[in-house]
């Protein structure tokens, strides 16, 4: 049976610039232009290699964090849909966010700045090695634990964080204004319902 990655390459290297596409695709609504559509493919084979290349450092004895975002790739269309600016908290299986969102910063590193994480390194930008996260200050990617879930409770603070930034009050302002993810509110008093 062929593997996923073995099916990918096969496919890849038949595949040539002069290859039509399916009628489907030809006729289909327009979609993303292709600078976007490699962005989107060079987050998601970035991603795979470096899970790839976490189990070799493992297998050497020299990588210390093992699970990868294999499976997960996709999640490099959210990153490409949001802003650079925009705060996100992401999982340990975000590699392939973290990878996209990088690619849209100019003078970013990601794939050092995962090795140096997972090697426990003291280069790690975010940690110093103590632990292997996504986050990046440049990115706007705020760290945090990986615990399943535990990005839950910090969303929520932060959308209610940036509501109240929002209002004039003379407070300085949030680092991450008007984020995606967050509604505003309404500026004009509800009536209540009798």
């Amino acid at each position: 049976m062929e593997s996923v990655d073995e099916h990918l390459v096969r496919r890849l290297t038949e595949w040539s610039a002069g290859t039509p596409l399916p009628a489907a695709l030809e006729d289909g609504p327009a979609g993303p232009d292709e600078r976007s559509l490699l962005a989107y493919l060079d987050a998601q084979l970035e991603s795979r290699h470096l899970d790839l290349a976490l189990r070799w450092l493992q297998a050497r004895g020299e990588g210390f964090y093992t699970i990868g975002s294999s499976g997960h790739e996709s999640n490099a269309a959210v990153a490409l849909a949001l802003r650079p600016t925009d705060p996100a908290l992401l999982h340990y299986r975000s590699g392939g966010f973290y990878a996209a969102r990088a690619g849209q910063v100019p003078g970013t590193t990601p794939i050092a700045d995962v090795l140096h994480s997972a090697a426990a390194s003291r280069h790690d930008p975010i940690s110093g090695g103590r632990h292997k996260v996504f986050g990046h200050h440049g990115l706007a990617i705020v760290p945090q634990t990986s615990t399943i879930s535990s990005h839950l409770p910090r969303a929520v603070g932060m959308a209610f964080a940036l509501g109240r930034g929002r209002r004039p009050t003379g407070s300085p302002p949030t680092p991450w204004w008007c984020a995606a993810s967050v509604t505003p509110r309404p500026t004009t008093p509800r009536r209540s319902a009798r």
